[in-house]
């Protein structure tokens, strides 16, 4: 007999066979990270910054120049919806780099969510401002304002810049910045200060109070001057009764206007220029280039003062010619009208690990909020065995704090349940999947969990009917990362009033559906919209037109009967209807398998929907007929049976091998001709 077998060119000993056959029948391990989030939303080609938790402090801490940083959500619509004004913005203020620059991070990251965190981000977008030297540990300063257009944002930014200077921050450094944006102060004729540095000529930008457009031109040139050396000053006058009398004497006939001076001369005035921002900037490099004699201008210098950088205009993003996708009918359908088991335990996981331990410190009302949010979870979520487990797990845990639980702790606890119990989330979304990853992902399973809660309990009867939907309104406030959104929600249901219309289980799906497709209607056409799946009536009559009554009408209530509706939802949301695609066997760290749904094979045909409103035959059967504790016990008796078949193995095989084998013959032999045997 041989000694050894050879497997697709690899020789293997007796020893190793067995070994090999138990490895391939193992279930395979799945590992994956929780990907709450989308593709980030910016990239080195928009002037921006991207920072990471490896790469935040040392740009930003201890930095010689000032930072604005965005600190967002790569799956937050409002997150979306702003991610081309802030390019623009990045664009519009990128010559100013050299005094502050712009940054992002994508807090969806999980690798990121710790720095977001430290940095006490509870929602998005949030922009912060950084001094120069900022310290490790400061938590920068939030800019509170919801103007988030492009010269709202600059606006704010000047006058961080302003404040600073007026301050006179020391820990800026002496050399930051190297311009003022402080309007000087003006005395009688005279200009204070102005000559301090001892440059040879002055450009006087005068304009109104609280106008931005000098502060921007002066930013606009402060890199190239400063890099040059040039020995110019530029100073904002302000147009008050304190400069009236130095502004007669300049002979400005228009205001605002430029003027250059020297110290006992008016050098030029500028008529003819228009009074913008690229007007002005354009105006003083030219009189630049004329004075180049009196400045000490050489060849090299005035090469780099006229040669146009793609920073001196503003980036035009190019359009899409390429041909819009529309979605098929079975992504349609994947989409909006199937729900699957494995986006509502990625959301329900990333909304613990992510949305709730964001947070650094939950306390008070933030507590009750998890818990009423966990105990809805543990009570009505459409769970298998070893999610109903970790939920009941879970509620546990956050109920053992009665005072504070820290963002730190719950991460950590989560990680360590994960490690031991083998939980972890799909990698990819199914049903929730976009057309590109910024799109569906976390906001799409989070309104299908709460969907799923409001059927679960009605299908069960239990409880105040009003609980999830007071549990859900409470969990958006202080937990929804995207606070427009939440804004937006709050409004929805009148911050809590519409629930008064409650009155039973039904009455909450019902309000969350119509809730869910008045957002819906709001979003249609806005730029976070997935354009291959539009946001339209739901369910539309293709596949429910039973779902419509008599009336027409567009205030997404009048116009369906509500009794078909309901219907309609629990069969989708029900427990038993929800798709196992995408869930797969995995292993507990300690050895012992998951009671896991198997792979669920879906087909072009496949259509677990109401579907006797568009004239098909219901599918009542089901590939799923085993439950967790079936599987389990097939696992042990697979695991008995291989460990009987081992010990057959090496028992009457690989033992006889042994005993035939040259090794045993030799010590056979060198024992039968010791001379003492026997004499012993």
């Amino acid at each position: 007999m041989a000694s050894s077998f050879l497997l697709t060119g690899v020789v293997l000993s007796p020893l190793q066979l067995p070994l090999l056959l138990i490895f391939l029948l193992l279930p395979s391990s799945l590992e994956v990270s929780l990907g709450g989030g989308g593709t980030p939303l910016y990239n080195q080609d928009d002037k921006i910054l991207i920072l990471n938790s490896k790469n935040f402090q040392p740009n930003i801490c201890s930095s010689s120049k000032a930072w604005v940083v965005e600190f967002y959500s790569s799956w937050c619509g409002h997150c979306i919806h702003f991610a081309p004004t802030f390019k623009e913005f990045a664009t519009d203020v990128f010559a100013w780099r050299d005094v502050i620059s712009v940054a992002a991070i994508d807090c969806a990251m999980e690798e990121n969510m710790p720095t977001c965190r430290e940095y006490e981000v509870m929602g998005y977008p949030i922009l912060k401002f950084f001094t120069p030297n900022t310290p490790t540990g400061d938590m920068g300063i939030e800019r509170l304002s919801k103007d988030n257009t492009v010269p709202a944002i600059k606006k704010d930014m000047i006058e961080f810049i302003t404040d600073l200077q007026l301050k006179k921050f020391e820990k800026a450094g002496q050399h930051w910045p190297s311009v003022s944006l402080v309007p000087a102060s003006v005395n009688g004729l005279e200009i204070l200060h102005i000559w301090d540095q001892n440059p040879t000529m002055a450009v006087l930008l005068i304009e109104e109070a609280y106008s931005t457009m000098g502060s921007e031109v002066i930013l606009d040139l402060s890199g190239t001057l400063t890099k040059l050396k040039v020995p110019l000053v530029m100073a904002k006058i302000e147009i008050n009764a304190e400069s009236d009398q130095l502004l007669q004497k300049l002979t400005v006939s228009h205001k605002p206007s430029l003027v250059a001076i020297s110290r006992d001369s008016i050098l030029e005035v500028f008529p003819l220029v228009a009074a913008t921002r690229i007007g002005w900037s354009v105006a003083i490099k030219d009189f630049i280039l004329r004075k180049s004699s009196e400045l000490s201008l050489n060849n090299q210098m005035l090469a780099d003062l006229s040669q146009k950088k793609p920073e001196d205009s503003l980036y035009v993003q190019p359009l899409n010619s390429e041909a819009q996708k529309i979605a098929t009918r079975k992504e349609l359908i994947n989409r909006r009208y199937k729900v699957f088991t494995s986006d509502l335990e990625k959301a329900v996981i990333y909304s613990i690990s992510h949305e709730v331990a964001q947070h650094s410190s939950i306390s008070g009302h933030t507590l009750q909020t998890l818990l009423q949010y966990v105990t809805v979870l543990e009570k009505f979520f459409p769970a298998r065995i070893e999610m109903s487990v970790f939920l009941r797990d879970l509620h546990s845990w956050v109920n053992m704090h009665q005072d504070t639980i820290r963002g730190e702790d719950l991460s950590s606890w989560m990680e360590s349940y994960q490690g031991r119990h083998g939980i972890r989330a799909s990698k990819d979304w199914v049903g929730c999947r976009g057309s590109e990853d910024q799109f569906g992902g976390y906001p799409c399973g989070l309104w299908s969990v709460w969907h799923a809660l409001t059927i679960n309990q009605a299908n069960l009867a239990e409880g105040d009917p009003k609980e999830v939907m007071n549990a859900m309104k409470s969990f958006i406030q202080e937990f929804f990362g995207c606070r427009d959104c939440a804004r937006h929600f709050d409004q929805a249901i009148e911050g809590g009033k519409a629930f008064d219309e409650i009155e039973n289980y039904n009455d909450a799906v019902l309000l969350l559906w119509k809730t869910h497709n008045r957002a819906n209607f709001r979003l249609a056409g806005d730029i976070s919209e997935d354009p291959v799946f539009p946001k339209l009536v739901f369910p539309s009559k293709e596949f429910c037109s039973g779902c419509y009554g008599a009336l027409t009408g567009t205030n997404l209530w009048d116009e369906f009967d509500r009794i078909k509706v309901v219907e309609f939802l629990k069969n989708l949301y029900s427990k038993e209807k929800l798709s196992s695609q995408g869930l797969t066997s995995d292993t507990t760290a300690d050895g012992h398998a998951l009671a896991v749904a198997p792979l669920a094979q879906i087909d072009d045909n496949f259509e677990h929907l109401d579907v006797s409103n568009f004239k098909k035959k219901e599918n009542s059967t089901s590939f799923v007929f085993f439950n967790g504790a079936d599987i389990s016990i097939c696992f042990l008796l697979w695991f008995v049976s291989a460990l009987l078949l081992l010990l057959i193995y090496l028992k009457f095989i690989a033992g006889k091998k042994f005993s035939n084998s040259h090794f045993f013959s030799n010590l056979k032999r060198k024992t039968s001709m010791n001379p003492l045997l026997g004499k012993v």
